[in-house]
């Protein structure tokens, strides 16, 4: 639907809030609005109606991991309202001329089929090229915090309705002053992340032909056979860029050897002279969970936290590097995990390096019979 009550109708917002409340359910001020819920739904609708709502200002924080980050969060209510706008609206229409391989915030897409997208784009490489090529890797810099805000108004201009335009404006123009620059934290900016470069995957796919393209957000790459025809690609991506206001990131956008694995997503994907993909845990996320866990150990000796939420806080880990060919590193792991309850860190401190370097052959080595030891 396109009208109006689709997004700001009571039973619109109602779901909206039942949406909104899963797995949030514990903090204070979103259990105070579940509680009186239709009441406060009731509300929300007649302001929304009548054009006297207000958003309360956003309070921002910054996270420190994966990388530093300025959030915006929204207050529970606000939330409401905006994600009834986004799922009964701007995201159906927004992303229905999306290119498949866009892989970020979408119902059915995230990390793991981006990478299971990855190894199959691989396997199709090498079936028609051998184990040979070139990589062209884009990173933007300072995605959204460099984002234009006309840049960005005028991509929901050119798709949503005038009313819905107008909502999604105001709501984008009362959160954020200036000219440039969102901090993530509400799934408007999360639409305009997702969206802002579909023109230019557009052109990757349909004016540049690249067959094997791929793009997580501001992550953007491509493999070929023919190094000059990246290097010309890479030019034009980079001219694309400057037009609506971004700047790549120098050291991470390069062209570099298909045989040195392409870093993606928190893996390493190789291809092996037989054709097998490997995808190898990032030997930093190592270094950094080895640290992080020394920490959270040494506080829970201290009594600080209780030794269940670490563990389980440790196998979510292990799970997540489990998708990998990772089977003898994880056997160092949990080596290392255990020394760490038993106080013996000596033991524990070996150089992460030589982790990675191991588990970079992990998936070529052999095990009992011939068979190759991959992820298990």
């Amino acid at each position: 639907m396109d009208d109006e009550e689709s997004v700001i109708g009571f039973e619109a917002l109602y779901r909206s809030m039942m949406m909104c409340r899963k797995g949030v359910l514990w903090k204070d001020s979103v259990a105070a609005y579940y509680h009186r819920g239709v009441e406060r739904t009731e509300r929300l609708c007649q302001e929304l109606h009548s054009g006297r709502y207000r958003a309360a200002p956003p309070k921002h924080f910054t996270i420190t991991s994966p990388k530093r980050r300025e959030i915006a969060s929204v207050a529970f209510r606000d939330r409401v309202y905006q994600r009834s706008l986004n799922d009964n609206l701007v995201y159906p229409i927004m992303t229905r001329s999306f290119i498949y391989d866009n892989w970020a915030c979408q119902t059915g897409k995230g990390t793991d089929p981006a990478r299971n997208r990855m190894k199959e784009f691989l396997r199709r490489y090498y079936r028609k090229h051998g184990p040979d090529g070139w990589v062209a890797q884009f990173d933007i810099h300072g995605y959204y915090p460099n984002m234009r805000h006309d840049v960005a108004e005028e991509n929901f201009r050119k798709k949503l309705p005038e009313w819905a335009y107008e909502r999604v404006v105001r709501i984008l123009r009362d959160q954020y002053e200036g000219d440039t620059g969102y901090n993530p934290g509400s799934q408007l900016i999360q639409i305009a992340g997702i969206s802002l470069l579909n023109d230019l995957d557009h052109r990757i796919k349909e004016q540049l032909r690249v067959k094997f393209y791929i793009r997580y957000m501001d992550d953007l790459i491509m493999i070929h056979h023919d190094r000059e025809f990246l290097e010309k690609c890479m030019e034009d991506v980079r001219e694309e860029l400057r037009k609506i206001g971004f700047e790549v990131n120098g050291k991470k956008t390069r062209i570099y050897s298909l045989a040195d694995g392409i870093p993606f997503l928190g893996f390493r994907f190789r291809v092996t002279g037989t054709g097998k993909v490997l995808m190898i845990p990032d030997p930093a996320k190592i270094k950094a969970a080895r640290k992080k866990y020394r920490r959270l150990v040494a506080k829970a000796m201290r009594g600080e936290c209780s030794r269940e939420s670490v563990d389980a806080s440790w196998q979510t880990w292990m799970d997540h590097i489990g998708k990998g060919n990772s089977w003898r590193l994880r056997q160092r792991l949990e080596k290392f995990y255990q020394e760490l309850w038993e106080g013996e860190e000596g033991h524990g401190n070996q150089k992460t390096d030589d982790d990675a370097r191991g588990d970079g052959r992990a998936g070529e080595r052999r095990g009992p019979g011939g068979a190759e030891r991959g992820e298990h």
